[in-house]
């Protein structure tokens, strides 16, 4: 690599050598100027691609940087580029200027705007080795190319004598800082604001009927809070526990992805630990495998997702699957997602839990003073025959005090007491211990380590069987960089259960729950119309595939959430559930529709889409007055989700493949992360870390990119299933920017009504833009097409008309 002031001494031996005009060909210009200047004065060695790609008959000359940032157009010696007078003191001039009445000039541009806009390139070099003009040939600010500027050099002279300008311009770094970006964009044409900006109180919040607002509180206590209540946890289990891992049938993405939910997170050159599933197709591994580990003296440590079931499944062990064992065992659950959330000494909490559940659960007070001399019997022994045991006889009130000091030190020695109880109740009752330490994922990383490094402590040093609940990117970083660097173990992974058959067992307990019939019996709080309810959507759950699939896909398998959602459905202001339950009551059957689950998922309880209070993302939104870009995301998860050789054996593709993708498509690099990084942190797409990105002060999405990117049962139901609905271009017309005028004052008609005429006239209008978008995008790639996503969601659009037609 050359330094500038090394930079432009190479350039001085240039013009010495090669300096004078000539007939050279433009091969031999490129051979004897052009690549040297590239390479030795703007360190572009290593980094250059020669004759990439083909457009009509023509090659790309060069493409500079990985992934690509410049196309260079080299054109023969003897074609001079003239540069009119009216250079700017930066040697910038309008295009327009330089194109007027020099046909080189502009049929140069011409080419290198079409090589630009077909290879996601914004910056165009053109240059017959001597003169050197740069520019925006690609642009996603809404302005034509021809309406720039450019960076012009007559001269390799010139440009040696204004070298820190051409330095910062066209040097690797300098193009990787955005230099030649920053000085070429002026005048940029402002995106349009959405049309949420001109309503009124967006986003407004809709408020519950008395019958909505009863049955929300109902549903949450039913469906949710009871389940934590002791008295009814071992029966919930019983009744509603689903083995995880289950392939769901309804899920949009293939077999060996679903298979492969946790391989990504091993790297293939390091030691790996050896990984199993809890579950086996016989059912629970738990008296073989995992006691195994335990026996080992490691801890068990279980990985899964947030809302797969990590608690579930330990729950169900102690009342199903290892029964036995565990009432045969002296068990100490912690929850450190609910105990003690200010406290962050977590050896605290682990200690003063297993002492409060002693005393409760097992009637054992570990500072009872017979206890107390039980558990250090060898040591009252000890002592008997030390330097104070010939007090015992002489004088037993000195003897007796001094014993009481000896134990007073050992008690209050709190972790080492509770360990030498445990271990002595333990021998007593002749019990195994077991300790389950759940949702250490809910607190920081650094609690994560620390409840870690004590769960090894636990397993270590007090014999004891421990569990550890952990989410696979805490484990990924924990294994690099802290508590599980150098230990190796067994590793066990909890993937989620079917949600139909989550969602179904669930609301059957509720159901039962609600009209009293089960043990536990709440009389002042039974529910015959959450019950209806209930029933409304078990019916539902039961006879339509499409409801299935909804509730599978657009929740990623992550139960927490599908409960939430259900629960959320039951009390949304935008249900109409007086009806549902009148019709429930009168027939005895009603089926709720998708599209009122859509709504739900949608809006929420709010009146338009809100893209930080919704479970979709907007894949229309665009961030820059480029209209291809509505379908940026769209491309993005349809490639991912394209088999081929651009994914691995677990799904996942290369970022620097998707990039090099997305811009043989027409889009740049900050476009294309910018997309990865929404789409990441909205869950269409997961990283092979699992990372989410941060904001900063500006709201844009920050951190390092990840190594590789794959679909999510989420991306897949948003452009397989709902690009083309008539519900979510309804709701997420609101959301996007229209680039058009004409279509654009022609939306805010009647903007605030909520007319079902209106919205439909609405929605035709902004799928018509995107159609008209879209027909006008001349990259678009195979694997996606929006005509085939709006024929699919064609029939919503036939649904809405008939509902008008009965008005």
């Amino acid at each position: 690599m050359n330094y500038l002031h090394e930079a432009k001494s190479a350039l001085a031996k240039i013009i010495e050598q090669y300096g004078n005009i000539d007939t050279r060909n433009e091969a031999q210009i490129r051979f004897h100027i052009i690549d040297k200047v590239l390479e030795d004065c703007f360190n572009w060695k290593g980094d250059i691609e020669v004759e990439k790609f083909e457009i009509d008959n023509g090659f790309t000359d060069y493409e500079l940087g990985k992934p690509r940032r410049l196309v260079v157009e080299a054109k023969r010696e003897g074609i001079t580029f003239e540069i009119p007078a009216g250079l700017t003191k930066q040697l910038t001039m309008p295009i327009k200027s330089l194109i007027i009445s020099n046909l080189a000039m502009k049929e140069a541009v011409e080419q290198a705007r079409l090589y630009c806009s077909r290879r996601g390139v914004q910056l165009a070099l053109i240059t017959n080795g001597h003169q050197y003009v740069a520019f925006l040939a690609s642009r996603v600010d809404g302005l034509d190319v021809l309406e720039g500027k450019a960076l012009v050099f007559d001269s390799l002279q010139v440009m040696h004598d204004n070298f820190n300008q051409a330095w910062n311009c066209f040097s690797k770094s300098g193009v990787e800082e955005n230099r030649l970006l920053r000085l070429l964009t002026t005048g940029d044409k402002r995106l349009p604001n959405k049309l949420s900006s001109h309503l009124d109180d967006y986003p407004k919040i809709r408020y519950p009927s008395e019958v909505q607002a009863t049955l929300k509180q109902l549903s949450e206590l039913f469906i949710q809070d009871l389940m934590e209540n002791p008295e009814l946890e071992e029966s919930f289990y019983k009744k509603c526990y689903c083995d995880s891992g289950a392939l769901n049938k309804y899920a949009l993405l293939s077999k060996n992805i679903l298979e492969a939910r946790y391989a990504a997170i091993f790297n293939s050159n390091e030691e790996q630990p050896s990984v199993q599933s809890a579950n086996t197709k016989k059912g629970m591994s738990f008296s073989s495998e995992i006691l195994s580990e335990a026996m080992s003296r490691r801890p068990i440590v279980l990985i899964g997702d947030v809302g797969v079931g990590k608690t579930s499944f330990v729950k169900n062990l102690i009342h199903n699957s290892a029964h036995d064992e565990f009432k045969s065992a002296i068990y100490i659950y912690i929850d450190l997602g609910s105990k003690a959330t200010l406290d962050t000494d977590i050896k605290n909490i682990v200690l003063n839990e297993i002492e409060r559940q002693l005393l409760s659960q097992y009637s054992v007070d570990l500072y009872e003073n017979s206890f107390i001399h039980g558990v250090y019997h060898s040591e009252v022994k000890r002592f008997s025959k030390g330097l104070w045991g010939e007090y015992k006889e002489s004088n037993p009130d000195k003897y007796k005090e001094k014993l009481i000091e000896e134990l007073d030190k050992l008690v209050n020695a709190k972790s080492d007491h509770i360990k030498h109880s445990v271990e002595h109740i333990s021998k007593g009752r002749m019990k195994q211990v077991i300790i389950s330490i759940d949702n250490a994922d809910q607190r920081d990383f650094d609690i994560q380590q620390k409840a870690f490094i004590i769960s090894q402590e636990l397993a270590k040093e007090w014999k004891a069987t421990v569990f550890l609940s952990v989410r696979p990117q805490t484990f990924y970083k924990s294994k690099r960089s802290g508590a599980l660097t150098a230990y190796p173990h067994k590793i066990f992974t909890i993937s989620p259960p079917r949600v139909d058959q989550v969602v179904e067992k669930r609301l059957v307990f509720a159901a039962d729950l609600a009209r009293g019939k089960h043990a536990f019996d709440l009389p002042n709080l039974r529910s015959e119309n959450l019950a209806l309810f209930l029933e409304a959507l078990i019916r539902s759950l039961q006879n339509n595939r499409d409801l299935n699939e909804f509730l599978t896909n657009i929740t990623g398998g992550n139960i927490r959430t599908v409960i939430e959602f259900v629960t959320g459905f039951i009390g949304s202001p935008n249900v109409e559930a007086e009806k549902i339950i009148d019709i429930m009551e009168a027939e005895g059957d009603y089926r709720i529709p998708l599209h009122e689950f859509t709504k739900q998922a949608l809006l929420g309880d709010y009146s338009h889409y809100s893209p930080d209070r919704s479970l979709s993302m907007n894949v229309l939104d665009i961030h820059n007055s480029d209209s291809k870009e509505h379908f940026l995301v769209s491309i993005l998860i349809s490639y991912l989700d394209n088999a081929g050789e651009h994914l691995d054996k677990d799904g996942f593709c290369r970022t620097d493949l998707i990039i090099e993708e997305c811009q043989s498509c027409g889009f740049t690099e900050s476009q294309i992360e910018s997309a990865l990084r929404r789409s990441t942190n909205k869950k269409l797409i997961e990283t092979s870390l699992r990372v989410t990105f941060e904001e900063d002060e500006e709201s844009n999405l920050i951190g390092d990119m990840p190594g590789s990117f794959r679909v999510t049962t989420i991306g897949a139901y948003h452009i397989k299933r709902w690009l083309g609905e008539f519900a979510y271009l309804d709701a997420m017309l609101f959301d996007t920017p229209i680039i058009n005028d004409e279509c654009r004052n022609n939306l805010m008609r009647d903007l605030s009504s909520f007319a079902i005429s209106v919205r439909y006239e609405r929605s035709i209008m902004f799928r018509n833009y995107l159609r008209e978008c879209w027909r006008s995008y001349p990259n678009a790639p195979s694997y996606f097409n929006l005509e085939e996503c709006l024929a699919l969601g064609e029939s919503s659009f036939e649904r809405v008309a008939r509902a008008i037609g009965k008005f």
